[in-house]
C-alpha cells in the first residue's frame, strides 16, 4: 500500500527547508525539468492542463506559479502531500479569501490512484463533548468549566470559562470554517463582559487560521493561544499566532482610472435629461463601460469604444443597454422599438425611488439600502467629516482583479493626504468591523506599495505614505451591531477608527447622530 507523506507549511516553519522539499517532490515527478500536468480544483470548478511549474518563497511564504498556453497563477502553499506518483498541495490567496487544491502529475502518467477523501466534519454536539474532554486534561485539575451562554440558537460557535484561582480561561471553538468571525466576535464580547479574563484559547476547525490570523495581529487581548484540528479531527494542535501579511501579487487585468468625458456625459443627458444629475451618476464599470446608477441603482451601461468608434464612422450602433439586471432583469440594447420601455422605467424610477417618494414600502425603494446610502454619504461627505477630501472620492476601488469589486465602498483622502477607507451598511451585521478590517489590511498593503497613485487615483493630491490609513464605519444609529463596538474598543491604538451614525431617516435627509473615535489621530 503507498503511504501518504504529508507536509504541512506552518507560519512558524522554516520556508527554506519547505522550499527544498517541494522541489525536491517535483524532481522525482519529472527529472528533465518539463512540464508537469496540472490539475487545479476551486470551489468554482476544475480545470487540468500542462503547466512549467516552480516554487518559491515570497514575502516569507512559501508560493507555487505555474504557467502555460492556458495562463498562469500564482498560488500560496499551505500543506503538500506526496501521494503515490501525485503530489498534492492545498493552495490559498487572497488573504485566505480563495482556496484550492492542486494536484500535480507527470505529463505521461496520470495518478495511480485518487488522492484520499477528506475527513467528514463531525457535528457539534459531539465536537463540543470532545474539547470538554480535551479541555479536563490540559487545564490545571480542579479547574471549574462551565458554558457560556450563546445569544443564538442553534450557534455553530460553542464556548466555556474556566476558573482556577486568580486565573481566568475563556475557551471558544467551531466546526465552520465559515464562522470564523463570529467566534472570534463572541470571544470579543465575552472579554468585554469580563475583563479579568487572563487566558483566551481559540480552538478552529483545520486549515483555518489564514482567516484568522490577521485579525489577531491588530487587537489587544490576553493571552492567546491557538489550537487547529487535525485534518481527521482526531486530536488538537497548537498553532504559532504570529501573522505576516499575504502575498498579494499583480493583478490579472488593470485599467486606471478614466472618469467620463463631456462628450460622453452629454450623449446620457440626451436620454435621462435633468435626472443624470439629479438623480444619477455615472461612473467607470471596468476599462470600456460606463455605469449609469440611480440612487446606487444600476440601470443602464454605455460602451465607451462604441461610442468613439460609431460616431467616427456614422454609423448608430446601440451604445446605450438598460434594465435593471442587479433586480433579475435582463439588459437590452436601446433602439427605437423599445425607447417607450427605457422611458417607462426612467418614470418608475423617479416615481418610486427617489427621497420625496411616498411609497416606502416599494421594491424598488428598499432595493438595495447601502448603494443608496453611498451616494447619499458621497454627496454630503463634509457631514461625515470635515477632514474628508470630496475631490478624490474613488468608488468601488481600485480593481485589483477580475474576481472583486475592490477594496470598500469608496476611498479618499483627507486634507492631509492620509488615506481614508469607508465602508457602510445600512443594517445591523456582526460581521461589519471584520470586512472593515479587512478593506483595512489589503488598503494599508497597497497604499505602501504605490498601487493607487500608480493606478492614477488621486492625482494632483500629495498623499502621505507613511501614516496609515483612516477607517470609517458608518451605518444609521440603531444598526450598530454590538460586536462592531466591542471590536473596535480592542483595536491596536495605531489603526485609527471612527464609527459614524447617522438617522435613520437618511434617505430623506443625511444627518450625523454620533461619531466615536477610536485610537491615535
Amino acid at each position: 500500500m503507498e503511504t501518504t507523506v504529508r507536509h504541512r507549511v506552518a507560519p512558524a516553519a522554516d520556508p527554506a527547508a519547505d522550499l527544498h522539499g517541494l522541489t525536491a517532490h517535483l524532481a522525482a515527478l519529472s527529472p528533465t525539468g518539463g512540464r508537469f500536468r496540472v490539475q487545479v480544483i476551486t470551489p468554482h470548478g476544475s480545470s487540468r492542463g500542462d503547466y512549467h511549474v516552480e516554487c518559491a518563497v515570497n514575502y516569507g511564504k512559501l508560493t507555487v506559479t505555474y504557467w502555460g498556453p492556458n495562463g498562469s497563477a500564482c498560488w500560496r502553499v499551505e500543506r503538500y502531500a506526496r501521494h503515490g506518483t501525485a503530489l498534492r498541495l492545498d493552495v490559498s490567496r487572497r488573504v485566505g479569501a480563495e482556496r484550492g487544491q492542486l494536484i500535480i502529475t507527470s505529463p505521461d502518467e496520470a495518478p495511480d490512484e485518487a488522492p484520499p477523501e477528506a475527513f467528514p466534519t463531525p457535528d457539534m454536539t459531539r465536537w463540543k463533548a470532545c474539547v470538554r474532554t480535551w479541555l479536563n486534561r490540559n487545564l490545571p485539575a480542579g479547574v471549574r468549566i462551565t458554558s457560556l451562554r450563546q445569544w443564538r440558537h442553534p450557534s455553530p460557535v460553542a464556548g466555556w470559562q474556566a476558573q482556577s484561582g486568580n486565573a481566568t480561561w475563556l475557551v471558544f471553538t467551531t466546526t465552520d470554517p465559515t464562522a470564523l468571525r463570529q467566534l472570534l466576535g463572541n470571544a470579543m464580547q465575552a472579554l468585554d463582559a469580563l475583563p479579568a479574563a487572563t487566558h483566551l484559547w481559540l480552538l478552529l476547525p483545520p486549515d483555518s487560521r489564514v482567516e484568522l490570523l490577521p485579525f489577531l495581529s491588530l487587537l489587544h487581548v490576553p493571552q492567546v493561544r491557538l489550537y487547529e484540528a487535525a485534518p481527521d479531527w482526531s486530536a488538537v494542535h497548537p498553532l504559532a499566532p504570529g501573522h505576516q501579511l499575504p502575498l498579494i501579487t499583480e493583478p490579472v487585468r488593470l485599467w486606471r482610472y478614466r472618469p467620463p468625458t463631456p462628450a460622453e456625459l452629454q450623449y446620457l443627458r440626451q436620454w435621462f435629461g435633468d435626472a443624470l444629475d439629479t438623480h444619477c451618476e455615472v461612473v467607470p464599470a471596468g476599462g470600456s463601460t460606463l455605469s449609469v446608477r440611480w440612487y446606487g441603482l444600476e440601470c443602464a451601461r454605455l460602451q465607451r469604444c462604441v461610442v468613439a468608434e460609431e460616431k467616427a464612422a456614422g454609423r448608430t450602433t446601440p451604445a446605450l443597454r438598460f434594465g435593471l439586471t442587479t433586480l433579475g432583469q435582463p439588459s437590452r440594447p436601446l433602439t427605437a422599438r423599445n425607447q417607450a420601455d427605457f422611458h417607462a422605467l426612467l418614470e418608475m424610477l423617479n416615481r418610486y425611488r427617489t427621497p420625496t417618494a411616498r411609497e416606502v414600502g416599494h421594491p424598488l425603494y428598499r432595493a438595495h439600502p447601502e448603494r443608496w446610502l453611498d451616494v447619499a454619504v458621497r454627496r454630503q461627505l463634509h457631514l461625515i467629516d470635515e477632514a474628508l477630501d470630496s475631490a478624490h472620492i474613488r468608488v468601488q476601488a481600485p480593481h485589483f482583479s477580475r474576481d472583486t469589486l475592490g477594496l470598500a465602498d469608496f476611498v479618499t483622502l483627507t486634507h492631509t493626504g492620509r488615506l481614508a477607507v469607508v465602508e457602510l451598511k445600512a443594517d445591523a451585521d456582526a460581521d461589519f468591523i471584520w470586512q472593515g478590517l479587512t478593506y483595512w489590511l489589503r488598503a494599508v498593503h497597497h497604499w505602501r506599495q504605490g498601487d493607487f497613485l500608480r493606478r492614477g487615483y488621486f492625482a494632483g493630491a500629495q498623499p502621505d505614505r507613511c501614516a496609515l490609513p483612516h477607517l470609517y464605519l458608518l451605518a444609521p444609529t440603531l444598526r450598530f451591531h454590538p460586536t462592531v463596538r466591542t471590536v473596535a474598543r480592542r483595536l491596536r491604538a495605531d489603526l485609527p477608527v471612527t464609527l459614524v451614525g447617522v438617522t435613520e431617516r437618511w434617505r430623506q435627509s443625511l444627518r450625523v447622530v454620533f461619531r466615536e473615535c477610536f485610537g491615535d489621530f
